[in-house]
């Protein structure tokens, strides 16, 4: 009867976290959100966006000023890019939309001090929700900033994350380590 009982538990928390899970971000955007996202990106032309309260709630640290990030779910990424392709009279063209649209990852991108990031090997980043560290499907380097800071880019599977869970971003260089606390529910 323990067994059951311990079997029926372990069974019902699985399909919880199933359920969890399936409402992490906003995965699949329907066309008129995406067109919604793309207008809410032209309001807030360039920069501007990551001052924007949809984009502001995916910073953590003190992104995009200093020392942070970015989580770049398919709805943030959507709005920065038209943000930034509105200070050239651009719009997001269909393949652009149909890339996101398909994609099964999303990006984390983080800023360090440029003297600790020469090299891709000098950056690690992590995702850690309790015991489960999670690393990316791959690293490069993002933007080059003005400041002495570096951007980059973690590409992480939305099937690996908990959007649920305690997450903490974990930034390792050769010389510091950062860790910053980010609640996925707030990342459209």
């Amino acid at each position: 009867m323990r067994f059951i009982k311990c079997t029926l538990g372990i069974i019902g928390i699985a399909l919880f976290g199933i359920a969890i899970r399936s409402e992490a971000f906003e995965i699949e955007l329907k066309q008129e959100k995406i067109a919604e996202v793309a207008e809410y990106g032209k309001k807030y032309k360039g920069k501007e966006i990551f001052y924007s309260p949809i984009v502001k709630s995916a910073c953590f640290g003190k992104y995009p000023d200093g020392e942070g990030g970015l989580i770049m779910s398919k709805y943030v990424r959507i709005a920065v890019i038209s943000a930034m392709m509105a200070l050239k009279d651009k719009t997001l063209t269909k393949d652009d939309i149909k890339e996101i649209e398909e994609s099964t990852s999303f990006d984390v991108v983080v800023t360090v001090p440029e003297e600790y990031a020469k090299a891709l090997e000098d950056v690690q980043i992590m995702l850690k929700q309790g015991m489960n560290n999670i690393l990316p499907l791959k690293t490069e380097f993002g933007m080059k900033r003005k400041d002495k800071l570096r951007g980059v880019v973690g590409t992480f599977q939305y099937e690996k994350v908990n959007p649920k869970a305690s997450t903490a971003v974990i930034v390792k260089t050769r010389k510091v380590q950062k860790k910053y606390t980010i609640d996925f529910s707030d990342v459209k």
